[in-house]
C-alpha cells in the first residue's frame, strides 16, 4: 500500500482578469504570514507543514530508496510553493517508481507554476503512454498549450479530456478560457454554466461567468455571480477584487475602494486587488482633483508591480 499524504491532483483554476496575472513567487520569497494567506492555510498549519517535511527529509536520509518519502517531500514543498524543491522530490520519486502516475502528474503541475509548459506537456505525453485515457493528462496538456497560445490544440485537448471524465466542471472552466480568449463570449458562458450545474459550489465557474458578463456589459449579473462566489467562500479575494472592478464601472468609488480593501485584508499578496485599488483611487481621485487620492493610487500601483515581478 502507498504511504502518499492525500493531495488533490488539481491545477489551480484558470481564472479571467483585468490586468496581468502575476507569477508564481517561490514560498521563501513570501514571509510566513503573506505564505500563509496566499495559500489557504493558517501560521500553525505551516508550522505543522515544516515539521513534516523534517520527518521525512529523516526518512529519506535513512532510505534513500524510500519512493514514497520522495513524493510525499513533494506534496508538502509544493504547498509551501517551495517549487524547485517539489520537482527534485518529483523526479525522484519517478526514477525509483518510473510507473508512477501521481509523481508525474504532480510534477507536471509544478512544472506549469514555474511557466515551463514545454517541460509539463512532456511529462503529461509520458502520462499518456502508460494511460492513454487519463483525464488529467489531456486537461493539463490543453491547459499548457491554453497558457502558450496554442487555442485550437487547447480546445482540442480539453474535448478530449471530457469526452473521457464528462463530470469534470474544471474542464468546463478550462474551455470557458479557451472561448473567451477567441471571444466567443456566448460559448464561454455555456460552458460556465455547464460546470456550475455539475458543481453549484464551483466558486471559480461562478467568478469567471461574472467576469464573461462584466466583459458582456452585464453589470448586475456579474455581481450576482461574485455574491454567489462569496456566499460559498467568504474569503474569496478574487470576487471581492472582481466586484470592485463593477463599483468602478458604476462609478461606485467609494463603494470600490471599501470592496477591495476587504480583497487585500484576506489576500495581501493579490495583485489584481492592488492594481484594481490603484483604478479605483485614481479614478476618484479624477473626479474630487484630489492630490492624496491620486498618491494612494500610486502607491497601489508601486505594490501591484512588485507583486508580478515588474521592473
Amino acid at each position: 500500500m502507498n504511504k502518499y499524504i492525500s493531495i488533490a491532483c488539481m491545477a489551480l483554476a484558470i481564472t479571467c482578469i483585468t490586468f496581468t496575472a502575476g507569477y508564481a513567487h517561490e514560498g521563501t520569497e513570501l514571509s510566513s504570514k503573506d505564505l500563509a494567506s496566499q495559500i489557504g492555510k493558517t501560521e500553525t498549519e505551516l508550522k505543522e507543514i515544516d515539521k513534516k517535511i523534517i520527518a521525512y527529509n529523516e526518512k529519506v536520509i535513512a532510505n534513500q530508496d524510500d519512493a514514497d518519502a520522495h513524493f510525499n517531500l513533494g506534496v508538502l514543498y509544493e504547498q509551501k510553493m517551495k517549487f524547485n524543491d517539489a520537482i527534485s522530490e518529483y523526479q525522484k520519486t519517478i526514477q525509483l517508481k518510473p510507473d508512477s502516475i501521481e509523481a508525474r502528474i504532480n510534477l507536471s503541475l509544478v512544472y506549469t507554476e514555474r511557466n515551463m509548459y514545454e517541460e509539463s506537456v512532456g511529462t503529461l505525453k509520458q502520462v499518456l503512454e502508460i494511460d492513454p485515457d487519463n483525464v488529467d493528462a489531456h486537461k493539463y496538456i490543453g491547459r499548457s498549450y491554453y497558457k502558450t497560445g496554442l487555442l485550437n490544440e487547447a480546445l482540442k485537448e480539453f474535448k478530449k479530456a471530457l469526452e473521457l471524465g464528462k463530470k469534470d466542471p474544471e474542464i468546463h472552466c478550462y474551455l470557458e478560457s479557451v472561448y473567451f480568449s477567441m471571444g466567443r463570449l456566448d460559448d464561454a458562458v455555456a460552458e460556465l454554466k455547464k460546470a456550475i450545474e455539475i458543481d453549484p459550489q464551483f466558486k471559480t465557474a461562478h467568478l469567471n461567468l461574472g467576469f464573461v458578463y462584466y466583459e458582456q456589459g452585464k453589470l448586475d449579473e456579474a455581481m450576482e455571480e461574485y455574491e454567489l462566489a462569496i456566499g460559498i467562500d467568504p474569503k474569496f479575494a478574487d470576487a471581492y477584487s472582481n466586484m470592485g472592478l463593477v463599483y468602478c464601472e458604476k462609478k461606485m468609488f467609494d463603494d470600490a475602494i471599501k470592496i477591495l480593501k476587504k480583497a487585500i485584508e484576506i489576500n495581501p499578496t493579490l495583485p489584481d486587488a492592488h492594481s484594481n485599488l490603484g483604478f479605483a483611487y485614481w479614478n476618484k481621485a479624477l473626479k474630487n482633483e484630489d492630490e492624496e487620492l491620486k498618491k494612494k493610487a500610486m502607491r497601489e500601483v508601486t505594490i501591484y508591480k512588485g507583486l508580478v515581478g515588474a521592473q
